[in-house]
């Protein structure tokens, strides 16, 4: 699986005061043990716009072997596009609040 990506969909925010978020330190990519903090953290605080770019910053995917890792016997591609869109979608409602 190729993913394309480009150093403009992560540009670092000068914005540093993101709001409190409960984030669960569970994995979601199991083979490359890719926590839901570290895809939050590759959305708000490195700026992904897209999933592959959060993949790209995050090593999720690489070298997997998703039948014997995930404990849900299936690629975790699904479940790092649930995750994005939870904080991507909170990243824009607070830029939206804030204006920008």
């Amino acid at each position: 699986m190729s993913h394309c990506y480009n150093k403009k969909d992560c540009q670092p925010k000068t914005d540093k005061k993101n709001a409190t978020i409960s984030i669960k330190a569970e994995y979601v990519c199991y083979c490359n043990k890719v926590t839901e903090q570290d895809i939050a953290n590759a959305i708000l605080e490195l700026g992904c716009s897209n999933v592959n770019a959060v993949i790209k910053a995050t090593g999720a995917m690489q070298n997997s072997n998703c039948a014997v890792n995930n404990p849900k016997g299936v690629c975790c591609h699904e479940d790092i596009v649930t995750v994005f869109k939870k904080y991507y979608e909170r990243r824009n409602l607070k830029n939206e609040y804030l204006g920008k």
